[in-house]
């Protein structure tokens, strides 16, 4: 599992009716341990269908240049 690991791209877990939050959240914060920094983890969960929907979004190669809080 670890090879695959950073090829990954979205993930999608159905838990059961009982599971609590607390749970998932570990899920979660396995997950984002595991993406680079390149990534940030979208996470959103469907409570009608109790499925937790994990996604790696590439963050922006370009960020906004400012120079004493103004933009440059």
């Amino acid at each position: 599992m670890k090879k695959i690991d950073k090829k990954i791209k979205s993930l999608s877990i159905e838990f059961e009716r009982n599971t609590r939050l607390d749970e998932v959240d570990e899920v979660v914060e396995d997950f984002k341990k595991v993406t680079d920094e390149k990534f940030e983890v979208d996470a959103s969960i469907d409570i009608i269908k109790s499925t937790l929907y994990l996604k790696r979004v590439r963050k922006p190669y370009i960020k906004l240049v400012t120079n004493k809080g103004k933009k440059v």
